[in-house]
C-alpha cells in the first residue's frame, strides 16, 4: 500500500498531478482508511469481479485447523476434497485472482484516458493483472507506460502456478509487459538483475527504485519507552507462506528462560494466515508473559508501538526468490533507529543491513541461530543509525526520482 500511497502524496511537489485507479474489494479486510487523508487526488474504484465459487457450488467446506497440535508435528495431508476446494478457484487465475477486475478496470481506464490528457501511466504489481491495464492503454492510446514490480512475477517467491499451461501463460504475459513498457522499475537490485538476465533486450529500460520511509510519519511519534526492566521485541506485518514465526517463537521461549530478569516480551502487530494465527494463538495461551498480540493497527499506531520497542523483528522466509525481497518495513525499522533482529536468508535485505552496519542476521529456520542472535542483541549496546545515512530512502526523495523518470518519458512522447 505505502509504495503507491506515498508516491501519490509526493508527486505533486515535483509538478505532477495524480489520479488513481484502484479496486473496491470487501474481501480485503486489512484497510487503513486514515492513510487516505495523506493524499488529495481523485481515486476511481472499480468493483472486484470474481467467478462464482465452484467449491461452494459443490459444497466443499473448509477443513478445520487443529489448534492443539504442535507446529513441529507433521500435519495430516489434505484429502481430495480439501485439495479440490483450494485448487478449483485457481483455474481461472490467469494471471491471478484479479483478472476479471483488470478487464473491467481496463474499460474504465480507457474511458478516463479519453476524457483526460494523461501524460504517463504507472501500474504496479502484484497483482500482475494490473499491468494488463497499462498494456492496453499503451497499445490503444500510445500513452507512455511505466511498469513497477514490487515483487517478481514468474521468478518470485510467491509464484505458484496451478498447471504447466498456467506457468506458460504467465511467462507469456510477463514477456509482453516487460518488452512493451516504456520503463520497468524494480523494488530491489537483485530483482532487477534477475530480469536483466531473463529479458536482456529490454534491460536498457530497467531501473531500481526501492521502498523507503516517510519522514513526516516519524515527526510526532511518542518517545515514551516501555517498562525499563523489559526488553520488548516488535514485529509489524503478516506471517504467511514460508514467512513463519515458529523458529523465532522457539528461540524467544528459550532465551526467555535463560534471562528471567530481562523480562523479554514480544509485541506482534497484524494478522496472519490461518496456520500462523493458530501458532501465535497457541504460543500466547502457553506463554502469556512473553507475547502481546495487537492485531491490525493503523500505520501510525503501528509505528508508535514499534517506537516503544528496543528490538525490531524482520522475518523473510527461505524460498525460491527470497533473495529479491526488500520489504518496505525494513526502511521504517531503520528510521526508528532500533536494534534489528533479521531472520532472513542471503539477499538484498541482508546486504543492506551489512552495508549500513546494523542488525544481527540469523537463518530464519534455525531457532538456535535466532536464539544466538537474540543473546547478542541483549548484550550489545544500542547502535543507532543517523538519518543522513539512510536519507536516500526518504519517500520525498524517491518521488523525485519517479518524477524525473516520468518527465523523460513525457519528453520522448
Amino acid at each position: 500500500m505505502l509504495r503507491a500511497l506515498k508516491l501519490a502524496k509526493y508527486l505533486p511537489s515535483s509538478g505532477w498531478e495524480v489520479e488513481v485507479l484502484s479496486v473496491d474489494d470487501p474481501v480485503f479486510h486489512q484497510r487503513d482508511e486514515a492513510a487516505l487523508t495523506e493524499v488529495n487526488c481523485p481515486v476511481h474504484r472499480v468493483p472486484a469481479h470474481r467467478l462464482p465459487s465452484a467449491a461452494k457450488l459443490l459444497n466443499l467446506k473448509k477443513a478445520p485447523v487443529d489448534s492443539t497440535s504442535s507446529p513441529s508435528v507433521n500435519r495430516q495431508a489434505p484429502g481430495w476434497k480439501e485439495k479440490l476446494r483450494v485448487q478449483l478457484p485457481r483455474l481461472g487465475e490467469l494471471p491471478d485472482i484479479q483478472l476479471r477486475w483488470s478487464k473491467a478496470a481496463q474499460r474504465r481506464a480507457l474511458t478516463l484516458a479519453r476524457q483526460n490528457r494523461y501524460s504517463v501511466v504507472w501500474t504496479t504489481s502484484p497483482p500482475a493483472s494490473s499491468h494488463l491495464i497499462g498494456l492496453a492503454l499503451s497499445r490503444q492510446l500510445g500513452l507512455p507506460w511505466v511498469a513497477d514490480f514490487r515483487d517478481s512475477w514468474t521468478t518470485g517467491p510467491f509464484f505458484n502456478p496451478l498447471t504447466p499451461p498456467h506457468r506458460w501463460w504467465n511467462r507469456r504475459l510477463e514477456r509482453q509487459v516487460v518488452e512493451s513498457a516504456d520503463a520497468v522499475v524494480f523494488a530491489t537490485p537483485t530483482m532487477a538483475e534477475n530480469y536483466r538476465r531473463t529479458y536482456p533486450t529490454a534491460a536498457d529500460r530497467f531501473s531500481v527504485i526501492t521502498n523507503g520511509y516517510d519522514e513526516t510519519d516519524f515527526a510526532e511519534l511518542s518517545v515514551e519507552q516501555a517498562d525499563p526492566g523489559t526488553v520488548t521485541i516488535g514485529h509489524a506485518g503478516t506471517f504467511y507462506g514460508p514467512r513463519k514465526p515458529d523458529a523465532f517463537l522457539t528461540a524467544l521461549e528459550q532465551v526467555g528462560r535463560e534471562h528471567p530478569r530481562a523480562k523479554l516480551h514480544f509485541v506482534e502487530i497484524g494478522s496472519s494466515s490461518q496456520e500462523n494465527e493458530t501458532t501465535l494463538n497457541r504460543f500466547a495461551e502457553e506463554h502469556p508473559h512473553l507475547i502481546t498480540r495487537r492485531g491490525n493497527l493503523s500505520h501510525h499506531q503501528a509505528l508508535a508501538t514499534l517506537n516503544r520497542c528496543q528490538i525490531l523483528l524482520l522475518v523473510i522466509g527461505r524460498q525460491l526468490g527470497s533473495e529479491t525481497i526488500l520489504t518496505g518495513k525494513l526502511f521504517e525499522y531503520l528510521r526508528l533507529g532500533k536494534q534489528i533482529l533479521a531472520c532472513c536468508p542471503p539477499g538484498d535485505a541482508a546486504d543492506l543491513l551489512r552495508e549500513l552496519g546494523v542488525g544481527v542476521i540469523a537463518d530464519p529456520d534455525s531457532y538456535q541461530e535466532i536464539a544466538a542472535a537474540l543473546r547478542k542483541l541483549l548484550k550489545a549496546p544500542d547502535t543507532l543509525i543517523t538519518t543522513e545515512r539512510i536519507q536516500r530512502f526518504e519517500r520525498g526523495m524517491l518521488a523525485r526520482r519517479w518524477a524525473q523518470l516520468f518527465s523523460r518519458l513525457q519528453r520522448k512522447g
